[in-house]
């Protein structure tokens, strides 16, 4: 069965949401300093991700799904 590999979580206050994850899910954040973008590698208990500072304004209510990207 197919499952999620990777996932991406686009953030406009990154600082706060490390904190709200480390806090609730426990995950565990890496700054990554060779990427050119401000970017976290997250790890879990069992897949792996990132976060990033969100690349432009947060899209209006309309305009439909905006947060993540997971790769299968």
């Amino acid at each position: 069965m197919n499952t999620i590999g990777y996932f991406e979580i686009q953030s406009s206050d990154p600082k706060r949401d490390i904190r709200f994850y480390e806090t609730v899910f426990g995950w565990k954040f890496i700054k990554e300093e060779l990427v050119p973008i401000g970017y976290d590698r997250i790890e879990t208990n069992s897949i792996h991700g990132g976060l990033l500072k969100r690349p432009a304004k947060v899209p209006s209510t309309e305009m439909g799904a905006n947060a993540f990207v997971c790769s299968i």
